[in-house]
């Protein structure tokens, strides 16, 4: 009895990782390459595992995972579902973002994942040199001239003769000499001549007359 129960718990179990519902494909991808993270990958040769995309150290890698409970992967559900609701994944070429097919029987690695390169183009910025050229003009003010005014000489411009002296002093330095007239005591002064005086002539005899009156005569 005991041995029957085993029999049938074994039959039991090997229908149940088998489902008539997954079809048998000849192609899979390689190398796996993940177009988006997040998204989930079909194992061809696995049904009941599957690859799914996940940033990684800041890129995206195809990490391989298996379905629990017996369960099926159905890429267009992205996820694992029992065998009665299992909807089955379409062949490598049907799939819309373009792998890389080969054939399993020929496929090297049929677990192969192609490792994520991400290459960041360079960007080359190109700057235009500006020249600015800067003129100034320099505008002269006019000047204008005026005129000095003569300053009249103040009394320091006249110098001060000595008292008693009749020298002039002009305003410009030039001393001007006036002599001073002579004194009376002056022994080399010159002396005028004196005309001698003449005594006047006196007449003591009477007039004399030389014609004689004439008479009016009286109407």
């Amino acid at each position: 009895m005991k041995t029957v129960i085993l029999v049938l718990a074994a039959f039991v179990a090997v229908n149940a990782q088998q489902c008539d519902r997954t079809p048998i494909y000849t192609q899979e991808i390689s190398p796996v390459v993940c177009p988006a993270a997040g998204l989930s990958l079909p194992i061809y040769t696995n049904p009941q595992a599957y690859y799914k995309c996940t940033t990684v150290a800041g890129r995206i890698s195809p990490i391989a995972t298996n379905c629990t409970n017996n369960n099926y992967f159905s890429y267009p559900l992205q996820g694992c579902q029992p065998c009665n609701s299992y909807l089955p994944t379409g062949p490598c070429s049907s799939l819309a973002f373009g792998p890389t097919c080969v054939d399993i029987n020929t496929a090297d690695d049929p677990t192969t994942i192609a490792p994520t390169t991400t290459t960041v183009a360079p960007t080359t910025t190109t700057s235009a040199d500006t020249t600015t050229t800067t003129t100034t003009t320099t505008t002269a003010a006019p000047t204008t001239t005026t005129p000095s005014v003569p300053t009249p000489p103040s009394e320091s411009d006249t110098t001060a003769t000595p008292s008693g002296s009749d020298d002039v002093i002009t305003p410009s330095g030039t001393t001007i000499s006036v002599p001073q007239p002579p004194s009376p005591n002056d022994s080399n002064v010159p002396t005028p001549n004196t005309p001698i005086p003449t005594a006047p002539i006196i007449i003591d005899s009477p007039p004399t007359v030389t014609e004689a009156p004439t008479a009016k005569s009286t109407l």
